[in-house]
């Protein structure tokens, strides 16, 4: 009896954590507008993924607590903090539908200038980066949630000028503006993700491991 007790408050411990990680991302009418189904589901996705690891690093299960916990966590640090590995992480983001990673992402494979030491490393063709893409749905979505949001407007104009950037390029920018951020608005919380994940390794790292390959 005690056993079944302890299995069943386990199974609501369970759902109760599940429950609160959870983001509706339907209740957002511009994000509804823009992504279709199946998108919405890859976007689910790429936040759980990013919400696994920021709620297990700050050992809670309120979201908007955890992300910025560990937002300031990058600021205060001197560190360049990668919250992920590369290869785990882009294995993930492939396993996904390719229309569900073209909806944010795109990968680029080459490098014009890399300075390591003494040696100059020029026109590298097999040196991944993940970025956010100009042309992807994402965009559109910034541009319709721009049109009341003054830091998303600011945003898309930024990617729009810039082209395919990493989305790690932004997070001091980002970060400076964490005190108004409610991460669990489906835009916040959508932007957080794609920010985290788009921290990539320092260049040189990825130049070592692509020398090592040759």
């Amino acid at each position: 009896m005690k056993k079944s007790i302890i299995i069943v408050s386990f199974l609501l411990a369970t759902s109760q954590l599940l429950s609160q990680k959870k983001i509706d991302l339907t209740s957002d009418k511009a994000l509804t507008k823009v992504f279709n189904e199946t998108e919405i589901q890859g976007l689910e996705s790429m936040i759980k993924y990013v919400d696994d690891m920021v709620l297990n690093r700050e050992n809670t299960t309120e979201a908007n607590k955890a992300y910025h916990l560990y937002f300031k966590d990058i600021a205060q640090t001197q560190e360049y903090i990668v919250p992920f590995e590369e290869n785990p992480k882009y294995e993930f983001l492939e396993s996904l539908d390719s229309i569900q990673f073209s909806s944010i992402w795109t990968f680029d494979y080459h490098y014009n200038t890399i300075n390591k030491g003494d040696t100059v490393y020029r026109n590298l063709e097999d040196i991944k980066l993940l970025s956010v893409s100009t042309t992807s749905k994402y965009m559109d979505y910034l541009e319709e949630i721009g049109k009341e949001d003054p830091f998303f407007n600011n945003l898309h104009r930024d990617f729009v000028n810039i082209g395919n950037v990493s989305a790690g390029t932004y997070n001091m920018f980002f970060i400076k503006r964490l005190t108004n951020f409610d991460f669990n608005i489906p835009k916040n919380r959508l932007w957080a993700a794609i920010c985290l994940l788009g921290m990539e390794e320092p260049i040189e790292k990825k130049l070592d491991r692509s020398l090592k390959n040759k």
